[in-house]
Protein backbone atom coordinates (compact mmCIF):
# COMPACT_ATOMS: atom_id res chain seq x y z
CA UNK A 1 0.00 0.00 0.00
CA UNK A 2 1.05 3.57 -0.55
CA UNK A 3 2.83 4.82 2.63
CA UNK A 4 0.71 8.00 2.51
CA UNK A 5 -2.32 5.92 3.47
CA UNK A 6 -1.25 5.38 7.09
CA UNK A 7 -1.72 8.93 8.41
CA UNK A 8 -5.21 8.94 6.82
CA UNK A 9 -6.16 5.63 8.44
CA UNK A 10 -4.75 6.63 11.83
CA UNK A 11 -6.61 9.95 11.72
CA UNK A 12 -9.79 8.08 10.78
CA UNK A 13 -9.31 5.68 13.67
CA UNK A 14 -8.80 8.57 16.09
CA UNK A 15 -11.94 10.25 14.78
CA UNK A 16 -14.31 7.27 14.88
CA UNK A 17 -12.91 4.71 17.33
CA UNK A 18 -13.92 5.51 20.92
CA UNK A 19 -10.66 3.91 22.09
CA UNK A 20 -7.98 4.46 19.44
CA UNK A 21 -5.28 3.34 21.87
CA UNK A 22 -6.83 -0.12 21.83
CA UNK A 23 -6.80 -0.14 18.02
CA UNK A 24 -3.11 0.82 18.02
CA UNK A 25 -2.29 -1.93 20.53
CA UNK A 26 -4.30 -4.52 18.61
CA UNK A 27 -2.53 -3.46 15.42
CA UNK A 28 0.86 -3.90 17.07
CA UNK A 29 -0.08 -7.34 18.40
CA UNK A 30 -1.59 -8.38 15.06
CA UNK A 31 1.61 -7.53 13.22
CA UNK A 32 3.71 -9.36 15.82
CA UNK A 33 1.55 -12.47 15.38
CA UNK A 34 1.65 -12.16 11.59
CA UNK A 35 5.45 -11.97 11.63
CA UNK A 36 5.80 -14.82 14.13
CA UNK A 37 3.54 -17.11 12.07
CA UNK A 38 5.03 -16.37 8.66
CA UNK A 39 6.20 -19.98 8.29
CA UNK A 40 2.56 -21.10 8.53
CA UNK A 41 0.82 -18.57 6.30
CA UNK A 42 3.61 -17.66 3.80
CA UNK A 43 2.03 -14.27 3.12
CA UNK A 44 3.98 -11.14 2.30
CA UNK A 45 4.13 -7.40 2.90
CA UNK A 46 0.94 -6.55 0.99
CA UNK A 47 -1.10 -8.90 3.15
CA UNK A 48 0.62 -7.51 6.25
CA UNK A 49 -0.51 -4.02 5.19
CA UNK A 50 -4.10 -5.25 4.74
CA UNK A 51 -3.99 -6.71 8.25
CA UNK A 52 -2.56 -3.46 9.58
CA UNK A 53 -5.39 -1.45 8.04
CA UNK A 54 -8.08 -3.87 9.19
CA UNK A 55 -6.77 -3.95 12.75
CA UNK A 56 -6.56 -0.16 12.98
CA UNK A 57 -10.17 0.14 11.75
CA UNK A 58 -11.73 -2.90 13.43
CA UNK A 59 -13.64 -0.98 16.12
CA UNK A 60 -14.75 2.17 14.26
CA UNK A 61 -18.22 0.64 14.10
CA UNK A 62 -18.81 1.62 17.74
CA UNK A 63 -19.44 5.15 16.44
CA UNK A 64 -22.25 3.98 14.17
CA UNK A 65 -25.02 2.51 16.35
CA UNK A 66 -27.81 0.41 14.98
CA UNK A 67 -26.01 -2.84 14.23
CA UNK A 68 -23.25 -4.91 15.85
CA UNK A 69 -20.01 -2.95 15.76
CA UNK A 70 -18.04 -5.47 13.66
CA UNK A 71 -20.64 -5.22 10.90
CA UNK A 72 -20.86 -1.44 11.27
CA UNK A 73 -17.06 -1.28 10.90
CA UNK A 74 -17.31 -3.30 7.68
CA UNK A 75 -20.06 -1.10 6.29
CA UNK A 76 -18.27 2.14 7.16
CA UNK A 77 -15.02 1.01 5.52
CA UNK A 78 -16.96 0.02 2.40
CA UNK A 79 -18.98 3.25 2.27
CA UNK A 80 -16.46 5.96 3.10
CA UNK A 81 -14.40 6.77 0.03
CA UNK A 82 -12.22 9.16 2.03
CA UNK A 83 -10.38 6.00 3.07
CA UNK A 84 -7.98 5.75 0.12
CA UNK A 85 -8.24 2.04 -0.71
CA UNK A 86 -8.45 0.43 -4.10
CA UNK A 87 -11.72 -1.50 -4.59
CA UNK A 88 -10.41 -4.96 -3.74
CA UNK A 89 -8.30 -3.62 -0.87
CA UNK A 90 -11.37 -1.87 0.54
CA UNK A 91 -13.40 -5.08 0.52
CA UNK A 92 -10.60 -7.16 2.05
CA UNK A 93 -9.91 -4.61 4.81
CA UNK A 94 -13.63 -4.30 5.53
CA UNK A 95 -13.98 -8.07 5.86
CA UNK A 96 -10.89 -8.40 8.06
CA UNK A 97 -12.50 -5.88 10.42
CA UNK A 98 -15.87 -7.62 10.18
CA UNK A 99 -14.49 -11.06 11.07
CA UNK A 100 -12.62 -9.95 14.19
CA UNK A 101 -15.51 -11.38 16.20
CA UNK A 102 -18.56 -13.62 15.99
CA UNK A 103 -19.04 -15.71 12.84
CA UNK A 104 -16.25 -17.05 10.67
CA UNK A 105 -15.89 -16.18 6.99
CA UNK A 106 -18.52 -18.14 5.12
CA UNK A 107 -19.38 -18.64 1.45
CA UNK A 108 -22.97 -17.69 2.31
CA UNK A 109 -21.72 -14.14 3.03
CA UNK A 110 -21.97 -12.30 -0.30
CA UNK A 111 -18.93 -10.02 -0.02
CA UNK A 112 -16.71 -12.88 1.06
CA UNK A 113 -18.10 -15.22 -1.59
CA UNK A 114 -17.31 -12.66 -4.32
CA UNK A 115 -13.58 -12.64 -3.51
CA UNK A 116 -11.25 -14.95 -5.37
CA UNK A 117 -9.76 -17.89 -3.40
CA UNK A 118 -6.45 -16.09 -2.66
CA UNK A 119 -8.32 -13.05 -1.33
CA UNK A 120 -10.56 -15.28 0.78
CA UNK A 121 -7.45 -16.85 2.29
CA UNK A 122 -6.13 -13.40 3.19
CA UNK A 123 -9.42 -12.52 4.90
CA UNK A 124 -9.47 -15.83 6.81
CA UNK A 125 -5.89 -15.61 8.07
CA UNK A 126 -5.92 -11.91 8.84
CA UNK A 127 -9.31 -12.17 10.54
CA UNK A 128 -8.02 -15.10 12.61
CA UNK A 129 -4.90 -13.21 13.66
CA UNK A 130 -6.95 -10.10 14.47
CA UNK A 131 -9.26 -12.14 16.72
CA UNK A 132 -6.32 -13.27 18.85
CA UNK A 133 -4.72 -9.82 18.99
CA UNK A 134 -8.07 -8.33 20.05
CA UNK A 135 -8.37 -10.97 22.77
CA UNK A 136 -4.88 -10.10 24.07
CA UNK A 137 -6.04 -6.51 24.66
CA UNK A 138 -9.51 -7.44 25.86
CA UNK A 139 -9.30 -5.08 28.83
CA UNK A 140 -8.11 -2.20 26.61
CA UNK A 141 -5.13 -1.48 28.88
CA UNK A 142 -2.21 -2.53 26.66
CA UNK A 143 -1.03 -5.23 29.07
CA UNK A 144 0.87 -7.32 26.52
CA UNK A 145 4.30 -5.94 25.74
CA UNK A 146 5.94 -8.70 23.71
CA UNK A 147 4.97 -12.01 22.19
CA UNK A 148 6.59 -14.94 20.47
CA UNK A 149 5.21 -18.03 18.80
CA UNK A 150 6.74 -21.47 18.98
CA UNK A 151 5.24 -23.58 16.22
CA UNK A 152 5.39 -27.37 16.34
CA UNK A 153 3.86 -29.74 13.78
CA UNK A 154 0.49 -29.60 15.54
CA UNK A 155 0.62 -26.76 18.08
CA UNK A 156 1.16 -23.01 18.28
CA UNK A 157 2.47 -21.81 21.64
CA UNK A 158 2.04 -18.06 22.06
CA UNK A 159 4.22 -16.71 24.86
CA UNK A 160 3.83 -13.11 25.92
CA UNK A 161 5.01 -10.75 28.59
CA UNK A 162 2.48 -8.49 30.23
CA UNK A 163 2.57 -5.62 32.68
CA UNK A 164 -0.13 -7.24 34.84
CA UNK A 165 -1.56 -10.78 34.91
CA UNK A 166 -3.49 -11.56 31.76
CA UNK A 167 -6.60 -13.55 32.59
CA UNK A 168 -8.70 -14.84 29.70
CA UNK A 169 -11.74 -17.03 30.30
CA UNK A 170 -11.52 -20.40 28.51
CA UNK A 171 -14.70 -19.76 26.51
CA UNK A 172 -13.34 -16.40 25.27
CA UNK A 173 -10.02 -18.02 24.34
CA UNK A 174 -11.82 -20.80 22.51
CA UNK A 175 -13.98 -18.35 20.56
CA UNK A 176 -11.07 -16.09 19.61
CA UNK A 177 -8.51 -18.82 18.81
CA UNK A 178 -10.93 -21.18 17.05
CA UNK A 179 -10.62 -19.77 13.55
CA UNK A 180 -6.82 -19.87 13.56
CA UNK A 181 -6.87 -23.39 14.96
CA UNK A 182 -9.21 -24.43 12.17
CA UNK A 183 -7.12 -22.79 9.44
CA UNK A 184 -3.77 -24.11 10.60
CA UNK A 185 -4.87 -27.45 12.02
CA UNK A 186 -2.78 -26.50 15.08
CA UNK A 187 -3.95 -26.38 18.69
CA UNK A 188 -3.19 -22.95 20.20
CA UNK A 189 -1.84 -22.43 23.69
CA UNK A 190 -1.23 -19.13 25.45
CA UNK A 191 1.24 -18.47 28.22
CA UNK A 192 1.69 -15.00 29.60
CA UNK A 193 4.24 -13.88 32.20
Amino acid sequence: MDPDIWPVIIAYTKKYDPDPGHAMQVCTLSLMLFDEMRDLHHMGAKTRDLLRAGSLLHDIGWSFPGKPHHKASRDQILADTSLPFKNRERTIVALIARYHRRSYPDARHALYRDLDPAEQEIVRYCGAILRIADMLDRKHISQVQTLECNITPDEIHISCTATTPLIIAPEIFSEKAGLLELLTNHRIYLKCN
